[in-house]
């Protein structure tokens, strides 16, 4: 349950191939981020089990957004693939 989690949370995707001092730092500010809403949320409720709730609901909702956004992503390149193929097979043909 966990590594599917911890998997869906990191930002390198298959699709995406960016230098990894690049994905290192976008990694730490997240991380860096993270921690800073948790050291919040228990400063604001007083309680560690409600912040680690509400943290988690938060770490769910950002894992469903990076596979909604991973999905979208490979739809428009498969969409852009498709295009530029036609664009070259009229070329083709002209």
């Amino acid at each position: 349950m966990f590594d599917y989690f911890f998997v869906t949370l990191h930002p390198i995707s298959q699709h995406t191939r960016l230098s990894t001092s690049i994905m290192d730092k976008k990694t730490i500010l997240h991380i860096l981020f993270l921690l800073a809403i948790s050291a919040g949320l228990y400063y604001i409720t007083q309680s560690f089990f409600m912040s680690l709730g509400i943290l988690m609901l938060l770490l769910l909702i950002d894992s469903f957004l990076r596979q909604y956004d991973s999905k979208r992503r490979r739809e428009w390149e498969e969409r852009r693939r498709q295009q530029i193929e036609e664009q070259n097979q009229n070329k083709n043909k002209q």
